[in-house]
C-alpha cells in the first residue's frame, strides 16, 4: 500500500484561523508521516508539504515526537472505539464477532492512511515513540478477552486474544492488495467463522481434558 503526497492539495491559506490551521497541519503530517514513516519524516518536511514555514509548525507543535504521538493517540481511539463499540453493542457472541471485525476492516479500508500510520512498516517501535499499534491491539484484545473468557481458562484468553488480533491485522493486510476484494462484511464473516470454529474446539478439548482429570 502506498500512500501519495499531493503538495498542490494541502496550499494554504496565509490567514487561518488557530483551530483550523492546526487541523490542516494535522492533516498533512498524517499523509507524510503515512507516506515516510516516523524516521524519514521531518518536520522541515511537513511544513514544506504545508506550504508554511518551521516556525509556524512550531507553533503548534512541540517537536516531531509531540505532533507524531497527538496523531497516533487520535487514530488508535477512534478505531479502537469503532472496534470495541461494535463488539459491545452485539446480542450474541457471533454477531459480536463480526460486527467487530467489520467494523475494523471498514475502518481499514476508508483510511488507508490512518492504517499506514499505525501498522505500516516505518512505524517506530522504540520504547521513547508512541506506538500505536500497540495501543490498538491492547485495547481490542482486552474486549475479545472479556469474551474468550466466558467459554476459557483466564491464564489461557489472553494468549489467544492477542493471536486473533494479530491474525486480524495480517487478514486486513493481504485483502487490501486485491483488486476484486470482498466487501467488508463478507471478510468479518468468514473470518469470524474460522475464529469462532477455533474457539469451539478449544472448548471441546477443555471440557474433555477437565472429564478425563475428574474420570467422569
Amino acid at each position: 500500500m502506498v500512500v501519495r503526497i499531493d503538495r498542490d492539495h494541502y496550499t494554504m491559506s496565509n490567514r487561518l484561523p488557530a483551530s483550523e490551521r492546526r487541523e490542516q497541519l494535522l492533516d498533512v503530517a498524517m499523509t507524510v508521516f503515512a507516506a515516510n514513516g516516523y524516521h524519514g519524516t521531518s518536520m522541515n518536511g511537513v511544513a514544506k508539504t504545508a506550504g508554511v514555514t518551521k516556525p509556524v509548525l512550531y507553533q503548534h507543535f512541540t517537536s516531531k515526537k509531540d505532533l507524531y504521538v497527538e496523531l497516533i493517540e487520535g487514530v488508535a481511539d477512534r478505531l479502537a472505539n469503532e472496534v470495541v463499540g461494535a463488539a459491545k453493542a452485539a446480542e450474541s457472541n457471533y454477531q459480536s464477532t463480526v460486527d467487530a471485525l467489520c467494523a475494523y476492516f471498514s475502518f481499514v479500508e476508508q483510511n488507508q492512511r490512518e492504517f499506514q500510520l499505525l501498522f505500516g512498516r516505518s512505524a517506530p517501535k522504540d520504547d521513547d515513540t508512541a506506538n500505536g499499534s500497540q495501543m490498538v491491539e491492547s485495547r481490542m484484545s482486552g474486549t475479545i478477552a472479556e469474551l474468550l473468557s466466558e467459554w476459557l481458562d483466564t491464564a489461557t484468553v489472553e494468549t489467544y486474544a492477542r493471536a486473533i488480533v494479530t491474525m486480524s491485522e495480517g487478514v486486513c493486510r493481504h485483502w487490501l492488495t486485491q483488486l476484486e476484494r470482498p466487501s467488508a462484511q463478507d471478510l468479518a464473516e468468514q473470518l469470524a467463522g474460522l475464529i469462532l470454529t477455533g474457539i469451539e474446539g478449544l472448548v471441546q478439548s477443555a471440557s474433555s481434558d477437565q472429564s478425563k482429570k475428574f474420570g467422569t
